[in-house]
């Protein structure tokens, strides 16, 4: 019990105190793994074959995103672009578009460019080199390995949002897990106990396990087939570990969105390059100073009438806050102030950072690419009908 205690301690890099050094806790770790794998596997649509390109398009979407959420989205992509040379010759605004309501959307602009790439470079074929996979944008070590453990059997390792849980309670690792520190040890281990035979099976199992078992909270141990080898366990430790340090509060931002309304019709951007949404269709939103635009009166009408000028070239006469919004962008909590307005004059003619403006019917609007929350502010403007709007 004392050396089982000794090896489960971890928190250094001394190979004396790294379980995943002796032959016999690998080849345990291994085989009850795959064996319980090989019962309670979920049917995930990626894993019905061994496709490179499948793989690639499904880890890419799974970065930050659950698994829940990419199955609809997974199965609508591959039906628009079911070849790497389809999504290759796509144009970046069309898988965009694919990919609204994903989130991360630099994740699809990288996507397609790595297509690009292996269209370009690699005859169509996903690379099974790891320098030429890692090359690729938008791919690092967590999805070559995938990629190369799961389309092309080779023994390369994945340390990932569930495999690092396990991980750092397999060796009882007790400091932040998102230190240089610490993501070096999981890789250093994870390196250690992918197997020769059946990598990808294992490294399926490895996911699986913290996806179903090993759990952020509340840990299932008696459910685990390995528990018997984990040092947070032997240690009576799992529910302290793994160490996650606390994020620093979101920064509170205050924006005003305007729909102006004419004749049925609402007046839309499409930011340009080189700035957030770059490509993306909005409502003229305006950045406001402080945190809360609900409990100032704004000088709404001058500010907002003088913000949708600047940005459309549009005058409007902008009425009070109608309803506001919060949702979350990175490192920000976003307070929307939603303003109805009506047209005065003017053509649509966008200000530097926007690479074009129009009124749009809310017909036309579904075939527009937008974010989450302007896609928020339409639900509502079609429910509400643009109730308050001024006249």
């Amino acid at each position: 019990m004392a050396r089982k205690a000794r090896v489960a301690t971890g928190g250094s890099l001394d190979p004396e105190a790294a379980p995943e050094l002796i032959p016999a806790w690998r080849e345990r770790i291994q085989t009850q793994l795959v064996g319980w794998y090989a019962e309670v596997a979920r049917d995930l649509p990626w894993r019905d074959d061994r496709d490179p390109y499948r793989i690639l398009v499904s880890e890419t979407m799974l970065v930050q995103t659950t698994v829940k959420a990419v199955i609809p989205f997974f199965s609508r992509f591959l039906d628009r672009f079911p070849t790497v040379e389809v999504l290759a010759a796509a144009d970046e605004a069309e898988v965009v578009k694919a990919w609204e309501g994903l989130g991360y959307y630099r994740r699809a602009r990288q996507l397609h460019r790595a297509a690009q790439v292996i269209v370009s470079k690699h005859q169509g074929k996903v690379p099974d080199d790891p320098a030429a996979l890692l090359a690729l944008p938008g791919v690092g070590r967590y999805i070559a390995g995938a990629i190369l453990s799961f389309a092309f059997d080779r023994p390369a390792p994945i340390v990932e949002a569930n495999t690092q849980r396990v991980l750092a309670r397999w060796l009882a690792w007790d400091e932040p897990i998102r230190t240089s520190k610490s993501q070096a040890r999981f890789w250093e281990a994870a390196g250690r106990i992918v197997p020769e035979v059946n990598p990808g099976t294992f490294n399926q199992a490895f996911m699986e396990l913290g996806a179903l078992v090993c759990l952020p909270r509340n840990p299932l141990c008696l459910a685990c087939p390995v528990a018997a080898d984990c040092g947070a366990r032997i240690l009576g430790r799992q529910d302290a570990l793994p160490v996650v340090a606390d994020r620093p509060a979101p920064l509170e931002v205050a924006e005003a969105c305007v729909v102006a309304i004419d004749a049925g019709r609402v007046l839309v951007v499409k930011r340009g390059p080189g700035v957030l949404w770059e490509g993306f269709w909005e409502f003229p939103t305006i950045h406001l100073a402080g945190p809360d635009p609900a409990r100032r009166s704004f000088g709404v009408s001058v500010a907002l009438d003088e913000g949708v000028r600047r940005i459309t070239g549009v005058s409007t006469s902008v009425g009070p806050t109608a309803t506001t919004l919060k949702f979350g962008v990175t490192k920000h909590r976003v307070t929307l102030a939603i303003h109805l307005a009506r047209s005065l004059s003017g053509d649509p003619d966008p200000a530097p950072g926007h690479v074009e403006a129009k009124w749009a019917s809310l017909n036309e609007l579904a075939a527009l690419t937008m974010g989450s929350a302007t896609r928020r502010v339409v639900a509502w403007l079609g429910k509400s009908g643009g109730e308050g709007h001024r006249s």
